[in-house]
């Protein structure tokens, strides 16, 4: 059994992790209820991006093709977000582990990387993979501004050709408040990209598109890419909080339960020594107990 001394010490460590993971989980439910404010908001522009999107190509003619909308290849990008720190249970190993499976898939040769956390680009560079590029700070704020410079920049080098799809790996927020790692085609765009998606309005005979139909889709492609990425990093964000507000609150309740048990142990610790300090006297003074 430990010493009295060696269980105060114990409790006092627990003690004060338990104020650290209590602090933790308040801050991580004060960033979750904004997170989840702007989720909210961008589900619905995510929403009416995609029905444009299936409207005009509903429209589009069968053999209608461009930079955005043109046939799959074999050379891959693949846009993988998680987080900047850990504590947050299984939301990185997840997320990681899914995009670990798709960059080593053989499907695809020439993988371009772009990475955007500090957990996401440590991990890929301990495997020996290399990052084309990598965006620290971007999960922990995201904006609509940002995730247009992230979306003109990713448009640019797909129009050079320097690969033939962009896929996004992120954890994505379901209903409920469940997460789930999930893989995006982004580009490029076709109509199974948008198949499963409700259409703005029933496909119109005979719609003229202006000035053209190339103009007007190309011109739509890019609002789609921002929103598209714009919508993956703030349910990554929201996911992200979730996760480390859950764990915290487990952490601050296992802390609790521990501290419980010390206390009981120190209780009977101190009991056990008092119980030898009395048969010492005792045992050390046999006469005095005679009548």
């Amino acid at each position: 059994m430990s010493s009295s001394a060696e269980i105060r010490h114990h409790i006092k460590a627990v003690n004060e992790t338990g104020k650290i993971t209590k602090a933790m989980h308040l801050i991580s439910s004060a960033k979750m209820r904004k997170a989840m404010e702007a989720h909210d908001q961008t589900m619905r522009y995510y929403s009416l991006v995609r029905s444009n999107m299936r409207f005009l190509l509903d429209n589009a003619p069968e053999d209608f093709r461009s930079v955005f909308y043109r046939e799959n290849g074999a050379r891959a990008c693949y846009m993988v977000i998680a987080g900047d720190k850990g504590m947050c249970g299984g939301y990185n190993h997840d997320v990681l582990k899914l995009a670990l499976h798709e960059v080593l898939d053989d499907t695809h040769r020439n993988v371009r990387l772009i990475t955007f956390g500090h957990v996401a680009t440590d991990f890929f560079r301990r495997k020996g993979i290399k990052v084309d590029a990598s965006y620290l700070t971007a999960v922990q704020n995201p904006s609509l501004d940002g995730a247009r410079e992230l979306a003109n920049e990713v448009c640019r080098r797909y129009k050079k050709d320097e690969f033939d799809e962009v896929f996004i790996i992120f954890t994505q927020m379901l209903k409920g408040g469940v997460t789930r790692p999930t893989l995006l085609h982004l580009l490029p765009i076709t109509r199974e990209t948008v198949a499963n998606v409700q259409p703005m309005h029933t496909p119109a005979a005979g719609l003229q598109l202006e000035p053209d139909v190339k103009t007007v889709l190309d011109s739509m492609a890019r609002h789609y890419v921002v929103g598209m990425i714009f919508s993956c990093l703030v349910q990554s964000f929201a996911s992200e909080n979730r996760a480390r507000m859950t764990a915290m609150e487990s952490a601050t309740r296992n802390a609790d339960e521990m501290l419980h048990k010390l206390q009981l142990e120190l209780n009977h610790a101190r009991q056990t020594a008092i119980t030898q300090e009395i048969t010492e006297i005792i045992g050390g003074n046999p006469d005095s107990f005679t009548l």
